[in-house]
């Protein structure tokens, strides 16, 4: 007996694109990168974060916990400048108790500016990136806390201006997390500034009162048009990030830790070298802070009447040029230190 079986034809093509999962948005800009590089733009894989200090972990300058009054034009916790205009306001260095729907490490740090008075002004955060990125596609994003609906993340470059900024905070004193993504289209600026600040949308001045804060919490800028999670860094990386722009080398004691040679034994002079950690954006500028004692060979202090510093052009050491102002005893070397707290700065922001 013959037996003959049949089945319908069947469009094999047709039963694979049934196979295929839905790729959605993410996985169709994904398929459409011509280049890996695109691809791990996407994904935010590699080292993407240009912004220094975005989670407010180093503070080579002290202890900022506490309100703290400021000074327009300053700089607190490293690479983050405090500009203001007609208002003053209190900086705040918050250390782990943030917490927020979506906020991803309730651990995380955060700095606060909080106006003491009110007025039309400004009130801002601000970095300046390193680089030129000319033609670039930058996205910005950061956590944002404020009492005021005119906090908002702006992207300007320094010599082109104000440039866009991102939707304003609701004001409800709860965390948001505002993005804007922006072309860096100057053609002669050295630098990318971007500003966190309390302004209008045009980056005008506003009616500013007492009491308005705008906080901020793991800032990023990366090469793209995506906003992707936030890039932690080992703390030694961070930290050798921001000695690029500024060090600070403690004495420990009163017997201090900068040994100086006296340059002629009828002179009452004392000369030696400072070194920092690293090499520095450019020559930086050189202070001391309490650093008021030379100490000698048995246990003797003379004062100091004058000190000069005077970096390496690439700020990797400083020469220490000192004239005590007692002179105990005819000693051919000493140590540059502090009864406390003393310190020599390296200082190559911009």
């Amino acid at each position: 007996m013959v037996v003959k079986v049949s089945k319908p034809e069947i469009n094999v093509r047709e039963k694979i694109s049934e196979l295929d999962k839905p790729s959605g948005t993410a996985g169709q800009a994904m398929l459409a990168a011509e280049t890996p590089r695109e691809q791990q733009n996407l994904i935010g894989a590699g080292r993407k974060n240009l912004i220094i200090n975005g989670d407010f972990r180093v503070s080579q300058r002290g202890d900022y916990t506490s309100a703290t009054s400021t000074t327009h034009n300053q700089i607190y916790l490293d690479r983050w400048v405090v500009r203001l205009t007609t208002v003053t306001a209190n900086i705040q260095h918050i250390l782990g108790t943030n917490s927020a729907p979506g906020y991803p490490y309730k651990d995380s740090n955060s700095l606060r500016l909080t106006a003491t008075s009110s007025g039309t002004g400004l009130m801002r955060h601000l970095q300046r990136v390193e680089g030129f990125l000319s033609g670039r596609t930058l996205t910005i994003s950061a956590w944002v806390r404020s009492n005021s609906s005119n906090a908002r993340v702006f992207s300007f470059q320094h010599n082109g201006g104000y440039r866009v900024s991102s939707k304003p905070h609701s004001g409800n004193g709860e965390w948001e997390y505002l993005t804007l993504t922006t072309l860096n289209d100057a053609t002669t600026a050295n630098n990318l500034y971007f500003d966190i600040a309390l302004a209008t949308e045009a980056f005008g001045s506003i009616e500013i009162t007492s009491g308005e804060y705008v906080e901020i919490s793991e800032v990023q800028m990366e090469i793209g048009n995506v906003a992707t999670p936030f890039e932690y860094r080992l703390y030694g990386e961070e930290l050798a990030l921001c000695q690029r722009y500024y060090q600070i080398i403690r004495c420990k004691d009163t017997n201090g830790n900068v040994a100086l040679i006296r340059n002629r034994s009828t002179h009452n002079e004392y000369s030696g070298t400072v070194y920092s950690m690293s090499t520095m954006r450019t020559e930086p500028s050189m202070s001391n802070t309490g650093m008021d004692r030379l100490h000698k060979p048995g246990i003797v202090y003379d004062t100091v009447a004058s000190v000069s510093l005077s970096a390496h052009p690439d700020g990797t050491s400083a020469r220490v040029n000192l004239v005590p102002g007692t002179d105990h005893t005819n000693a051919l070397m000493g140590w540059f230190g502090a009864v406390s707290g003393g310190s020599i700065n390296f200082d190559a922001e911009f």
